[in-house]
C-alpha cells in the first residue's frame, strides 16, 4: 500500500504542476510562444525564460499574495518588504547600501561643480518620510539617522554653498499631508513648505498660501508604494494643485528623449489623461523639464535632482524667468555637457536622501559644462 502512495503522490504533484503550467499559457498564448522561441534550441534559456514567464502568470498570484499579507496583518505584523502601514498610509524605511563611496563621491563632484561656476550655489537634501513621520512607525524599529547625516555634510559645504534646511521645514511644517499614502514621495503640500525654506534662502518671499488657488484635481490614486505594499488597508491619495491666483502663466516645456511636449500650464490635466494620474504636475517626471514664466524678472534657476523636485518646482515658477531641472538619472554624460551652471544666475542641488545615499546620480554633476570648457 505504502508503495501505491509513493507513485500516486508524484503523479498527483505533476498534475497540478500540468494544471498551473496550462492555466499560465490560457492567460498569455503570446508570451508562452515566445519562451518557446527564445528558448528552443538552449535549455538554459529556456528555463530562465520559463521561471520568468510562470511567476507573471501564476493563476491567482495577486489573491495569493493578498491573503498572505492579509494573515500577517491579523497576526499583528505591520512590515512588507521594508514597508510599514502606518494607520491608513504606507511608510517605507530608507536603507541606506553599505557603499560609502557613493554617497562621498556624490558630495566630492557636486562640491567641484559648485566651485568651477560663477553662479550662486546652494544645496538641499530632503528627509525621507520615515525621519519625519518616525512618530507613526512601530517602537524599536531601526532607523538611518537623517538628521546626523544632513548635518555632518552640510559642513563640508560651508564656505563653498548656502544649505537649505529642509529637515526643520518638513518637521514643523502646519500641514500634516506632507508625504503621499501610496507613493514614496512629497505632495504638493511637503513641496510648499520646502518652497518656503528655499524662498529664505534664494533670496525672495515665500507667497502664502492664499495666494493660492487650491484644487484636489486627482482622487482615489494609488502609486508606487503601494503596488510594493502588495495588499489594502491604506487610504487612497488625493493630488492637489496649487494655482497663483495673479493670473500669471507659465510654459513648461516636458522634454523625454523622443517625445518633447509643450504645455501652457503648470498642471496639464491632458498629461494626467493621457499617462499617469501624478503627471498633472508638470507633465509628469522627465530627463528635463523647462519652465518660462514671462514678466520683469530676469533671474534663472538651475535645479539638479529627482522626482521630489515635482512638489517644489511650481511654486517657484513665479519667482524667475526661467527653470530648467535636470534629473541626471535619466540623461547621458553628453547631454548633462550641454548644461553650463554658468548659465544660471543660481544653481540648485536638491536631493531626497535615498536619492543621494544610494545611487551615484548626483556624482554627474562633474560632467556639468564639459561641451563648453570643450569648445
Amino acid at each position: 500500500m505504502s508503495g501505491k502512495k509513493k507513485r500516486v503522490f508524484p503523479l498527483g504533484f505533476l498534475a497540478v504542476l500540468a494544471a498551473i503550467v496550462i492555466a499560465a499559457v490560457a492567460k498569455d498564448p503570446a508570451g508562452a510562444a515566445r519562451v518557446v522561441r527564445q528558448g528552443w534550441d538552449h535549455p538554459t534559456v529556456l528555463g530562465e525564460q520559463l521561471e520568468v514567464f510562470l511567476g507573471q502568470n501564476l493563476p491567482f498570484r495577486e489573491e495569493l499574495r493578498g491573503m498572505v499579507l492579509r494573515l500577517r496583518l491579523l497576526g499583528g505584523s505591520s512590515e512588507q518588504n521594508g514597508v510599514f502601514l502606518a494607520g491608513d498610509g504606507l511608510i517605507p524605511n530608507l536603507t541606506v547600501t553599505g557603499d560609502t563611496t557613493l554617497h562621498r563621491g556624490n558630495t566630492r563632484q557636486i562640491l567641484a561643480a559648485m566651485e568651477e561656476t560663477s553662479s550662486s550655489a546652494y544645496l538641499m537634501l530632503i528627509p525621507t518620510a520615515c525621519a519625519i513621520r518616525q512618530d507613526r512607525l512601530p517602537d524599536h524599529v531601526p532607523l538611518y539617522n537623517q538628521r546626523g547625516y544632513i548635518e555632518s555634510t552640510y559642513k563640508q559645504f560651508y564656505g563653498t554653498a548656502s544649505t537649505v534646511d529642509a529637515y526643520n521645514a518638513l518637521l514643523y511644517s502646519d500641514s500634516d499631508y506632507l508625504y503621499y499614502r501610496t507613493e514614496d514621495n512629497l505632495t504638493s503640500q511637503g513641496g510648499y513648505a520646502l518652497y518656503q525654506a528655499l524662498a529664505a534662502r534664494l533670496g525672495f518671499t515665500a507667497r502664502p498660501l492664499s495666494q493660492f488657488e487650491v484644487s484636489y484635481d486627482v482622487h482615489d490614486y494609488y502609486g508606487d508604494l503601494y503596488r510594493r505594499w502588495g495588499y489594502g488597508g491604506v487610504r487612497p491619495d488625493v493630488i492637489a494643485t496649487y494655482r497663483d491666483t495673479r493670473g500669471t502663466a507659465s510654459q513648461v516645456l516636458n522634454w523625454q528623449r523622443f517625445t518633447q511636449r509643450t504645455y501652457y500650464t503648470l498642471y496639464p490635466r491632458e498629461a494626467a489623461a493621457a499617462g499617469e494620474p501624478a503627471d498633472i504636475i508638470l507633465g509628469g517626471q522627465a530627463p528635463r523639464i523647462e519652465i518660462t514664466t514671462p514678466g520683469r524678472r530676469s533671474s534663472s534657476l538651475l535645479v539638479l535632482g529627482d522626482r521630489t523636485a515635482l512638489s517644489y518646482l511650481p511654486f517657484l515658477a513665479g519667482h524667475y524667468q526661467k527653470i530648467t531641472f535636470l534629473d541626471f538619472s535619466l540623461l547621458t554624460a553628453s547631454e548633462i555637457a550641454a548644461f553650463d551652471p554658468d548659465d544660471y544666475t543660481q544653481v540648485l542641488f536638491a536631493y531626497s536622501l535615498d536619492t543621494y545615499l544610494n545611487t551615484e546620480h548626483p556624482a554627474k554633476a562633474g560632467e556639468l559644462g564639459r561641451s563648453s570648457a570643450a569648445e
